[in-house]
């Protein structure tokens, strides 16, 4: 059915009228742009109308189209016309306005707060120092040698495959590409401790480690590691439960269990994946432990003959613990964090929410 190009005309000098109107009523840019989204916007009234021209004949869209495009225009110049009227005004106001700089001005007093992170890291350090662990620190950038040859993974090794290394273009240096990078675990301090160090030893290493994965709530190509190397005569699985009880209840508490459960690493022979009894379900068996109960919070084993024998060390006079975990994921259970990310991200909303106990 065709409409009476009256009708249009009406509707095109309704919204000229109304709208001219409200901006010159304006007295705000926001208020400006309001008027503007309504006329011109996605849904705006400008913007819809052309398509209830196909209800007009030739004849009176011969009409109705001139008188359209001069009140768009019309429209659109008053806007821009206000804009520039109302800028002025503001400017104007700024001139006249004076600043007292001798005034005295009371400052908001703010107390910051180690990051969530660095305050677990802290306390381990503390909890394993009681024990005579010592720190010790490995470069980031290291050897391909001490990464990964030495500690029982031979070029070609399937396990060099779980890390995605970041290698680093060495050619200006005359080195032969490949052979330096950023490490993948801090295990790489492993060789250096045994060769500077006559055991028995006890150390620790924690620091900053690099694979080249994708990110997401569990997973980051840049992240911390905790670990443990403990030489000496006559140990044994007992005295790597021992550690893992040790640590977990200094963590989440007197209640927790510890329990070790067969798992390859190459760098140790028998491996171990360290669980801790679920603190969310106590055993019970929940949706996040998956139902069994246990959570896995580390990873450990016997140091392989062979990393020993690397470092200098005897296997058959001495034996050695490596112990580690993954600080932001027990950050994470700690704290009720449900995103690595949000560690490093800088947001102080989530430190300020758990609110750090230790300020500086």
């Amino acid at each position: 059915m065709l409409e009476s190009s009256n009708n249009m005309q009406d509707k095109i000098a309704d919204i000229k009228n109304t709208y001219l109107k409200k901006i010159k009523q304006a007295s705000s840019l926001k208020e400006l742009d309001e008027h503007f989204l309504a006329l011109f916007g996605k849904k705006g009234a400008v913007t819809k109308l052309p398509k209830e021209f196909s209800k007009l004949s030739k004849d009176q869209l011969q009409l109705v189209s001139p008188l359209f495009n001069g009140v768009k225009f019309e429209l659109e110049k008053a806007i821009s016309n206000k804009r520039l009227t109302i800028r002025e005004t503001g400017y104007s106001l700024l001139e006249r306005e004076s600043l007292d700089l001798s005034s005295p001005v009371e400052i908001k007093k703010r107390q910051g707060a180690l990051n969530p992170l660095t305050e677990f890291e802290n306390h381990i350090v503390q909890v394993f120092s009681k024990l005579g662990f010592q720190q010790y620190d490995a470069p980031q950038i290291d050897t391909d040698i001490n990464n990964f040859q030495v500690l029982n993974i031979p070029e070609n090794h399937p396990a060099r495959d779980l890390q995605d290394t970041f290698y680093i273009d060495s050619t200006n240096f005359g080195i032969e590409p490949g052979r330096i990078l950023m490490r993948t675990h801090t295990s790489n301090s492993q060789i250096r401790i045994m060769t500077e160090y006559p055991a028995p030893v006890r150390f620790m290493n924690i620091g900053r480690c690099f694979r080249n994965e994708s990110t997401d709530a569990r997973h980051e190509h840049t992240f911390d590691q905790f670990e443990l190397v403990y030489i000496d005569k006559g140990l044994s699985l007992a005295n790597l439960l021992y550690l893992s009880e040790y640590f977990l209840k200094a963590v989440f508490g007197p209640e927790i269990k510890a329990r070790l459960r067969p798992k390859y690493y190459p760098f140790v022979e028998p491996g171990a994946g360290v669980d801790g009894l679920c603190i969310f379900c106590s055993g019970k068996g929940c949706n996040i432990c998956g139902g069994v109960g246990w959570l896995e919070l580390g990873g450990a084993g016997m140091i392989h003959p062979n990393v020993l024998r690397a470092g200098g060390i005897n296997p058959n006079e001495y034996s050695g613990i490596a112990w580690g975990c993954s600080p932001e994921r027990m950050t994470m259970l700690k704290q009720g964090i449900s995103d690595m990310r949000q560690l490093r991200n800088g947001d102080l909303r989530l430190f300020e929410s758990l609110g750090s106990s230790v300020k500086v």
